[in-house]
C-alpha cells in the first residue's frame, strides 16, 4: 500500500529532500494506527505500507519465523526504494529488530522502546502493565527496555493472544470482543497499575473499549 505525501512526491531536482518513502512493515493492518501518526508528525513525506494479512498473526509464531517474514518484508519494502525502514509490529520489534538493524543498508525503528519511554513518563506510581502477543509477552522486551529506563519500575504483562485475529476479522464493536477483553483486563485492574502500554498495533482499534474496562485512572500508551 503506498501512501503519497500530501504534497508531491516527485523528486525536485532543486531541493535537497530525500523523497523516497519511509517503510512500515507490520503482521496485518495494525500498524496503520502507526502511519497515522507518522502522517501527522510528517506530513510531507511519502509512506509505503506493507501489511502481511496472509501470515497475521504472529504472536503464535516462532522467533526464528517471524525474523524470517520480517526480512521478506523489509526486502520487499527495500525493493520500493525505502530510504528508512519503520518496524511497526511490536512482535517483529521484539524479536526480529536486532538482525534487521544489522543486515539492512537503512536505518531501522522499533516501537518498543519509544512505548517504554513514553510509559515510563507518565507512570505516577512507577507500577506499568503490558498486553501484547504472546511472543511479543514472553520475549519480556518491553520488561527490559521498561526497567533500563527505570529499575525502580514493577511491571505486570498480560499476553492477549485472541484480539488480533478479532480485529482483523473488523469484530471491533462486537460483545465477543468486549468479553475477551475483559477476561485479559482483569487482572490488570485489580493489580494497581496507573499505566499500561498497549503493546500490539492493532490494539489501539480497541482503544476506547480498553480506557472504559480500566477506567480513567489509568493512562493508555501505545507505540504510535
Amino acid at each position: 500500500m503506498h501512501l503519497p505525501s500530501q504534497s508531491t512526491a516527485v523528486a525536485d531536482k532543486n531541493s535537497d529532500r530525500d523523497v523516497r518513502p519511509i517503510g512500515v512493515l507490520d503482521s496485518g493492518i495494525g500498524g496503520l494506527t502507526v502511519v497515522s501518526a507518522l502522517r501527522r508528525a510528517l506530513p510531507n513525506e511519502s509512506i509505503y505500507y506493507l501489511g502481511d494479512t496472509a501470515r497475521v498473526p504472529y504472536g503464535g509464531k516462532s522467533p526464528s519465523t517471524v525474523q524470517r517474514y520480517s526480512h521478506e518484508i523489509a526486502s520487499l519494502l527495500l525493493r520500493e526504494n525505502a530510504k528508512t525502514i519503520v518496524v511497526a509490529c511490536n512482535t517483529a520489534s521484539a524479536l526480529a529488530l536486532p538482525t534487521l538493524e544489522e543486515d539492512l543498508p537503512v536505518t531501522v525503528t522499533g516501537v518498543i522502546s519509544p512505548g517504554a519511554k513514553a510509559a515510563t513518563a507518565a507512570t505516577r506510581n512507577e507500577h506499568i502493565g503490558v498486553i501484547g502477543t504472546r511472543a511479543t509477552i514472553k520475549s519480556r522486551a518491553y520488561e527490559h527496555a521498561l526497567r533500563n529506563l527505570n529499575s525502580a519500575v514493577r511491571v505486570t504483562a498480560r499476553a492477549c493472544p485472541l484480539l488480533v485475529p478479532l480485529i482483523e476479522e473488523g469484530w471491533l464493536r462486537s460483545d465477543v470482543t468486549v468479553k475477551i477483553l475483559m477476561q485479559y483486563l482483569q487482572p490488570l485492574r485489580g493489580d494497581g497499575i496507573d499505566t499500561i502500554v498497549v503493546g500490539c498495533t492493532h490494539h489501539p482499534l480497541l482503544r476506547a473499549a480498553i480506557q472504559r474496562l480500566l477506567g480513567d485512572s489509568v493512562t493508555l500508551v501505545d507505540s504510535a
